[in-house]
């Protein structure tokens, strides 16, 4: 199993600078974080926008449904 992306990005951010593994992580998780938190509300923005397509799609169907009864 591949090492998960916070210990590795933390491993190489002590590398590349003065951190200590505390400060390293810590920094490391809270950048992760925020970015599992913007991709989450970015997945939340794009299936409100495909409700929404969707629900129009329905309402078009409908009426050329209606239409073709009549």
């Amino acid at each position: 199993m591949s090492e998960h992306p916070v210990i590795r990005f933390t491993t190489e951010l002590m590398v590349v600078s003065d951190l200590d593994q505390a400060t390293a992580g810590a920094f490391v998780r809270t950048v992760y974080q925020e970015g599992v938190h913007e991709g989450e509300q970015r997945v939340i923005v794009e299936v409100h926008r495909r409700d929404r397509e969707i629900a129009e799609l329905e309402r078009e169907l409908a009426r050329a449904r209606g239409k073709n009864a009549g």
